[in-house]
């Protein structure tokens, strides 16, 4: 085989041609696909469309898979412990049983890489290989200018790829990753040399460029093709430092004319590698046609279609359908490329990848894949494995000519190869599997969103019995045991968090009207010094029957405001300065006093000498409220009673308590779980009280987890929420909510359907990259799903 690859630098990859074969390296970010609006999916197709209409180059699409063995796993897990303090022994027992679930699942992750070549394709002619032969048309020929240029023509080439396609620039751990792995595609993940660096000797140059010249150490390369490959008819054997694996290589035949998008028969870089149990490797090469060469190949296959049509008429049978047709298709084709825009065509080849341990899997993989790509032909080329084999690593054209096709732009925008069902973090704690295509793990990191500056709000949404509410103790579970606190604001009082953790880590707080919680609440106490004011001034009046004079608002503010100057002020405070007012204010402040005298809003109400609560003190802190009286979903405001007001305002002050309790050690993770989120999602002051959560525990290194079983109107949501967590629901109404928020399509009566059948904790997903899937929440642990599921269905059971 001869060198494909000769030199590295950055993100450049210089192929057999030497300096003449300069590609760009990137990575391409994947996208969820299921679920999407047919406008959205278009729009998707547009994207990949317009790249390859605009690039005016050669490129290269590498779909691939990158494995993460039970090892891997564990390591990971156990790399997301936040020393000093994990729960050791319940680590331990989650992981351990993670382990055994990522082993029964196909744990891979595809990744899509573009290269996209620098300069045309290498002349053919007797002189450049004479050149090449002679070493004057390889790196080693390489000036310094010219390396100059070839990076000036980079920063171009990436620019356009960027302007349609969401990439970052490649590395060199990258490339050598891909390399490497081709020679154990199949076993696993390969040993990767973090220092690997390709190098080059700097030399004098004495030619007509001046400058230096880079002479590269063909060792450095080498290395990474140092596995055997012993090559059959129709299959080759590789020896790499995993074992033997056995790869087979599938070019796809002659595509249908038409086909429907969106639709699996299009999707071929997507639907139906995804719909294996086991990864194969895809890789799709195009030669870039300008508009005036794909003309006049569209003309010369016009008169060739209609010279057969003409044969075929005058034989004995008269001509068949597919001949009968194609003179229109090719007249079609010729009206598209003379249009305005003066289209390009694609000179393409696409190439499948299967591997197995031995030959005999091999060949059922082989014929799993044909059958799940019928009614496509796959031809497996007898004599051509090792050229196919070259092609699947970067940076190369077509290694066989023989199934050449030429393709529109559309059509490969159509094959969505940056499609992806993947979801979750791409490392965290195993949480579930995937339900859409072949099972994949999927992994939660509850500290992402901190991490990257995104919103960290949580949610987790779904009907009684759904699993939301299990969904939302496991990933506070987790974390737990990765050393984070947690506050569990338990309004409900079914969270079982303590009943799995070592007491001596639990501190319980059931507030009551008793003397001792007098002002534990209160908004000017535990409210953020910039927006204390605002909180206390919004409880004050969710508390007082609507609707509340304009007069009274005006006198309220103005006394929290005067009030809140003061270090130490309280709502008490508020209320006595408003009775010793004038008229409006007088009667206000007696309207609060009545409410601020009896039962739970005593905790709102601080008095000189009420006592403070100080952070944090045990690892996991369960808040409580005996007897909170709450309205049901959706009540409207004027039809809400008293007790329920006093429960809706109270159950916002908790949230803020809860933040205000985990504000010390920033160094440290924290989770707040939040039961009855619907109460802070369902207008519009309690959507900006969980913004200033998000505020806080973006800055305090914290994640709020909330659960509803209601969604309220969804218009504001998105902005406030991370990751979502969408459960199973009752109504059509609920489940076109749920999509909206979501981002798919509301529209999508199957969606629907299936998103009102899902039960015990299958959901749709949305990650903090913004990906959506169908998942099945997993806690992989028998012992555990008996202490922490409370659901009527399991207790029978």
């Amino acid at each position: 085989m001869r060198q494909p690859i000769t030199f590295v630098h950055g993100n450049l990859v210089f192929g057999a041609g030497g300096a003449d074969d300069a590609w760009a390296l990137y990575r391409l970010t994947t996208r969820s696909y299921a679920g999407l609006t047919s406008a959205r999916k278009r729009e998707l197709l547009g994207e990949i469309a317009g790249f390859a209409y605009t690039i005016a180059a050669d490129f290269q699409i590498l779909r691939v898979s990158r494995s993460t063995s039970v090892e891997d796993y564990a390591d990971m897990a156990y790399g997301l412990a936040d020393a000093p303090e994990p729960e050791s022994a319940l680590l331990d027992r989650m992981v351990s049983a993670q382990r055994a679930r990522v082993s029964l699942l196909a744990s891979v992750t595809p990744e899509v890489f573009l290269a996209v070549a620098l300069r045309a394709e290498p002349a053919r002619d007797l002189r450049a290989s004479v050149s090449r032969a002679l070493g004057l048309r390889d790196p080693r020929a390489l000036t310094a200018r010219a390396m100059a240029k070839l990076i000036q023509e980079e920063s171009k080439v990436h620019a356009r790829v960027a302007d349609f396609l969401d990439c970052e620039r490649a590395t060199t751990g990258d490339l050598q990753w891909l390399v490497r792995r081709a020679f154990c595609r199949g076993l696993g993940e390969p040993e990767s040399d973090p220092r690997w660096l390709p190098q080059a000797l700097v030399l004098d140059s004495d030619d007509e460029d001046g400058g230096w010249r880079f002479e590269p150490l063909e060792s450095d390369i080498l290395r990474l093709f140092d596995a055997p490959i012993e090559v059959g008819a129709r299959a080759l054997v590789t020896h790499s430092e995993l074992g033997e694996t056995h790869q087979a290589f599938l070019a796809i035949g002659a595509l249908p004319e038409t086909v429907a998008f969106p639709g699996s028969q299009a999707e071929l870089l997507f639907a139906p590698l995804e719909a294996l149990p086991f990864p194969v490797d895809a890789v799709f090469t195009a030669q870039w046609l300008a508009n005036d060469r794909a003309v006049a190949l569209t003309r010369r296959r016009l008169v060739d279609a209609d010279n057969v049509f003409a044969e075929e008429q005058d034989g004995h049978h008269g001509a068949t359908a597919l001949t009968a047709a194609r003179p229109a298709v090719a007249r079609e084709l010729e009206e598209y490329l003379t249009s305005s825009e003066r289209p390009p065509l694609l000179r393409s080849t696409i190439s499948l990848a299967v591997s197995a341990s031995t030959s005999d899997e091999l060949e059922h993989a082989v014929e799993r894949v044909r059958a799940q790509y019928a009614p496509i032909t796959l031809h497996r080329p007898a004599g051509s494995q090792l050229e196919l084999f070259t092609t699947h690593l970067p940076g190369q054209r077509a290694g066989t000519r023989a199934y050449e096709d030429v393709l529109l732009c559309e059509q490969l925008g159509a094959m969505v190869p940056t499609a992806t069902h993947q979801v979750g973090s791409d490392c965290g704690f195993y949480i579930g599997a995937t339900l859409t295509g072949a099972p994949h793990p999927v992994l939660m990191d509850l500290t992402e969103a901190p991490r990257t500056s995104r919103p960290p709000a949580m949610l987790c949404s779904g009907t009684l019995g759904s699993g939301k509410t299990l969904a939302a103790e496991l990933l506070a579970l987790q974390a737990f045991a990765a050393g984070s606190r947690v506050v569990s604001v338990d309004p409900k009082g079914d969270h079982r968090l303590d009943a799995v953790v070592d007491p001596e880590d639990v501190e319980h707080i059931s507030l009551s009207p008793d003397p001792e919680f007098r002002g534990l609440l209160d908004p000017l106490r535990i409210g953020p010094q910039d927006t204390r004011t605002d909180l206390a001034y919004g409880f004050l009046i969710d508390i007082l029957p609507s609707p509340v004079p304009a007069s009274w608002q005006t006198e309220i503010r103005r006394a929290v405001d005067v009030v809140g100057e003061s270090l130490l002020a309280s709502c008490a405070e508020v209320v006595d300065r408003l009775i010793n007012g004038r008229d409006d204010a007088t009667e206000a402040g007696r309207a609060l006093e009545t409410y601020a005298q009896g039962g739970l809003l005593r905790l709102a109400f601080a008095e000189a000498d009420s006592p403070t609560r100080p952070a944090l003190a045990k690892r996991l802190t369960v808040l409580r409220i005996a007897n909170l009286v709450l309205p049901l979903p959706g009540t409207p405001r004027a039809e809400i009673s008293s007790d329920e007001r006093t429960g809706q305002a109270l159950l916002r002050l908790l949230a803020t308590y809860a933040t205000h309790l985990m504000a010390s050690d920033t160094s440290r993770h924290k989770v707040l779980l939040f039961d009855e989120a619907w109460m802070l999602l369902g207008d519009a002051a309690g959507r900006a009280l969980v913004q200033r959560i998000n505020r806080l525990c973006r800055s305090q290194n914290a994640t709020p987890i909330l659960a509803t079983q209601a969604l309220a109107d969804v218009g504001d949501l998105d902005n406030l929420l991370g990751a979502l967590f969408c459960f199973g629901v009752e109504t059509d109404h609920e489940a076109r909510q749920v999509l909206d928020l979501l981002g798919l399509d509301p529209e999508d009566a199957p969606l629907r359907s299936r998103l009102q059948s899902f039960r015990r904790g299958r959901c749709l997903m949305r990650d903090y990259e913004g990906r959506v899937g169908a998942v099945q929440i997993d806690l992989a642990d028998q012992d555990l799903l008996d202490v922490l599921d409370t659901s009527p269905a399991h207790a029978r059971g």
